[in-house]
């Protein structure tokens, strides 16, 4: 179910908003996170039915795995620690084997095709929804049972940990320490005013985003992106800043509806963006894109791999490894790959250029930054290596400067909007700030909400998926 379409504005949210309050206000108030996780397991279901086994597989097999690693560590002593060490690789084998058969299988198979000519026949499985997302929450999970965190033992809370449906498909990806806290079996159910009215306003908000400027920037992409001439310079350039703007307005938008969402529940998420095409590095750009993917990347990646404890060179290693391996995360084909060697490989240049010491102005450093970003989203929205040589050949001015007089093309009116999109991400405020406002009255915050909800309720009659649900 998609959080940008009728179904779930009209139908889904209204109702569960009225069982949750009507539960949380009877004597079944202890069960309502049950009535969350049902509800949850619905929304899962609602998109492909028949992913829900596995997903319910995952969930049985980790809680069972978590009981399993507590009692291995009853006994104290060397032996009882590196037998629950032992327990936690082989639970983290097991979700990282389930993500790489539905996901990757077919892709290991047809590289080795490639290389050695061995003709292994390909499965071509429907990937499961949000295979890649649960995967690593479950991950963080067995972990945080191995530190034995508070309530990991559980499975009410485990369960809304993992099913809850505001980050199920997308994130963001939050620890099991985050969650616990806010939404176990001992807290206060009920809806609160305050938190329902910043969730409405920030799930509108991210609705906003999504259907209203995610989308329109999407009819200018795929038309160059998905099409077999190769485009000139502006059409090349064109789509790939239009790229940019769909996808930071795509997955931002998801990102602040699950946050709002949550809060109407009474739960706070960490944030996801923080204005990432404002920044003047590399390094700060991954510091305010996807926050909590790098969050994840670097206590669960590049710690393990050593991070920065040895020596400068290996750090640089550390890190290319690291983001390739978030490039592979994101999709089973090569292009992905490319796009995280690229991030790695900028970041580690970073952090050299950072120990030399030397210092270009501010504006020079921002424009750098989005350069390579920008650079590096052609490879990840081309569909093969193919295409994104020609696209950056139509960058690099080698396939004519001419503008085109193809229906495909981009026009000034294009051109133009692509321009108010990247004035928006580089000097409008974000949406943290946004909610920070005085709005001087509570009339003006209901007209605002009012105005962005009743745009997209125009647009929303055949809402296209978000990019994240393919991963």
């Amino acid at each position: 179910m998609l959080f940008n379409s009728y179904e779930f504005t009209f139908g889904f949210l209204p109702l569960l908003i009225l069982a949750y309050y009507l539960t949380s206000q009877s004597r079944w108030q202890r069960e309502t996170p049950w009535l969350l996780a049902v509800a949850s397991l619905i929304f899962y279901a609602w998109w492909n039915p028949a992913f829900l086994p596995l997903f319910l597989f995952s969930v049985g097999f980790n809680y069972s795995w978590a009981l399993l690693l507590r009692r291995s560590g009853a006994e104290p002593g060397a032996q009882s620690q590196r037998r629950r060490k032992l327990v936690l690789a082989v639970g983290v084998a097991v979700n990282l084997s389930l993500l790489f058969y539905f996901k990757y299988r077919d892709f290991f198979v047809s590289s080795v095709d490639v290389a050695l000519g061995v003709h292994w026949p390909l499965l071509h499985m429907a990937l499961p929804l949000a295979i890649s997302f649960f995967t690593f929450e479950q991950i963080t999970y067995l972990v945080s049972s191995y530190r034995e965190e508070e309530g990991t033992h559980d499975f009410v809370s485990y369960l809304m940990f993992i099913t809850f449906f505001p980050h199920l498909i997308a994130g963001p990806i939050v620890r099991y320490r985050e969650i616990y806290p806010q939404f176990n079996r001992n807290s206060r159910f009920g809806l609160d005013a305050s938190n329902v009215a910043a969730g409405l306003m920030i799930f509108a908000i991210g609705l906003f985003k999504k259907v209203i400027i995610a989308d329109t920037f999407r009819g200018y992409v795929e038309p160059i992106y998905d099409a077999k001439f190769a485009p000139a310079f502006y059409d090349a350039w064109g789509s790939s800043l239009a790229f940019g703007l769909q996808i930071y307005f795509d997955f931002s938008g998801y990102s602040d509806m699950a946050i709002g969402l949550a809060r109407m529940f009474n739960v706070r998420f960490p944030e996801n963006f923080d204005s990432p095409y404002q920044s003047t590095s590399l390094i700060e750009f991954w510091r305010r894109w996807h926050i909590t993917l790098s969050f994840f990347l670097r206590d669960y990646l590049y710690i393990p791999l050593g991070g920065n404890r040895r020596g400068e060179l290996r750090r640089y290693l550390n890190v290319f490894i690291t983001f390739l391996l978030g490039g592979l995360w994101h999709g089973a084909n090569w292009t992905f790959v490319i796009w995280g060697a690229l991030h790695g490989g900028f970041l580690a240049v970073n952090h050299a250029w950072r120990k030399v010491g030397v210092v270009l102005p501010s504006l020079a450093c921002w424009a750098l930054t989005f350069f390579m970003v920008t650079i590096a989203w052609v490879f990840f929205r081309a569909v093969t290596l193919g295409r994104a040589m020609t696209m950056l050949a139509g960058m690099a001015g080698l396939n004519g400067f001419a503008w085109n007089l193809r229906h495909e093309s981009l026009g000034w009116h294009e051109m133009l909007r692509i321009a108010g999109g990247l004035g928006l991400v580089w000097l409008a405020p974000n949406r943290q700030t946004i909610m920070e406002w005085d709005w001087g009255s509570d009339w003006v915050y209901a007209g605002a909400f009012a105005v962005m909800v009743g745009v997209c309720l125009l647009c929303m009659a055949n809402p296209p998926a978000f990019i994240y649900f393919q991963f």
